[in-house]
């Protein structure tokens, strides 16, 4: 009987490879850099992809897609509602990455915390002359403003709590106060009184209509000037520019990102320029087990789909009503 088409837009850990090719035909479009996706999806049934756009033109292309499985959670890149439409399941990989990316927060946080990137920076190139110049802060008996309480800001909650002592306070309008109430943590019941009295504040949301540009220049002016933002998300929930102003005039004392509304982003973007700003290429998630997790868990659910199962973590699991 004739193999299955399934296709890999990006690089997943060999794990996953491993898993398709036992079950389809499986075509990695790494192997192949000068093949475009739009010409051989014609016969795919199956689609795994990271950051790859999936829109409907490019489904429409596909008749006999039923299952696209993203690497990650971040779905803002797949048309959901295009493939709800056709019936073509999207699941995503949920639990792969939780630790990984709230371990990365931390490192961030340290670092912005304590100026270790500057003080490394100016050490490498002959500038160093005052210790004084570093002084940093210490995390614990700080206040930590999580936005969104979901697998990674529950994660990064847990450790900063019990780690280093500090204090939780989280805005998630999406959790019943049942729910709530069982974190143990402080709620915000608005955005508001969470940038007002942190320390340091970290976004863990996706990028949805209601939460793109969610932090603008209106939002940072709550914030404290002693404050630190962080954002391993998406990039488009920070306004850049807003961001660069209150860097750069003070009125903020530090920022990291891992995501930027342009990526990859490169040296022209202003932010880059700022001593207290801190950047990472999207790599929060990219550790040696989260990428065989994500693998794994992608290729596991692609096969349950066109196995004719219903797969674990389906972001559109109206198409099974």
């Amino acid at each position: 009987m004739e193999r299955k088409r399934v296709i890999i837009t990006e690089y997943i850990d060999p794990a996953g490879l491993e898993i398709l090719s036992r079950y389809f035909d499986l075509q990695y479009l790494p192997d192949a850099p000068k093949v475009k996706l739009e010409d051989v999806v014609s016969d795919a049934y199956g689609i795994g992809v990271r950051l790859a756009s999936i829109s409907a033109d490019l489904m429409a292309l596909a008749p006999k897609l039923k299952v696209i499985a993203k690497h990650g959670v971040g779905i803002d890149n797949i048309d959901v509602s295009a493939a709800t439409a056709r019936r073509i399941v999207v699941v995503t990989t949920p639990k792969a990455n939780a630790v990984s990316v709230a371990e990365h927060i931390l490192s961030l946080m340290l670092c912005l915390a304590n100026r270790i990137c500057s003080a490394n920076a100016d050490l490498k190139a002959g500038r160093f002359v005052r210790r004084e110049d570093y002084v940093g802060v210490e995390l614990k008996g700080k206040t930590l403003g999580v936005v969104g309480l979901g697998r990674i800001g529950s994660e990064t909650a847990r450790k900063c709590k019990s780690g280093f002592g500090m204090n939780i306070v989280a805005y998630d309008p999406m959790l019943s106060a049942e729910t709530f109430a069982l974190t143990g943590y402080r709620r915000a019941d608005t955005l508001g009184p969470l940038l007002e009295e942190s320390d340091f504040v970290v976004l863990c949301v996706p990028m949805t209509e209601q939460t793109a540009g969610m932090i603008g220049a209106r939002e940072l002016s709550w914030m404290k000037e002693t404050a630190f933002i962080i954002n391993t998300s998406r990039g488009g929930l920070i306004d850049e520019t807003a961001l660069y102003s209150a860097l750069a005039g003070g009125k903020l004392a530090g920022a990291a990102m891992d995501t930027f509304g342009k990526e990859p982003v490169g040296p022209e973007n202003p932010l880059l320029s700022l001593d207290n700003f801190i950047a990472t290429p999207h790599v929060a998630g990219a550790t040696r087990e989260a990428m065989r997790r994500m693998a794994t868990d992608l290729a596991e659910e692609i096969v349950r789909v066109l196995s004719g199962e219903r797969p674990r973590y389906p972001a559109n699991p109206e198409v099974y009503e």
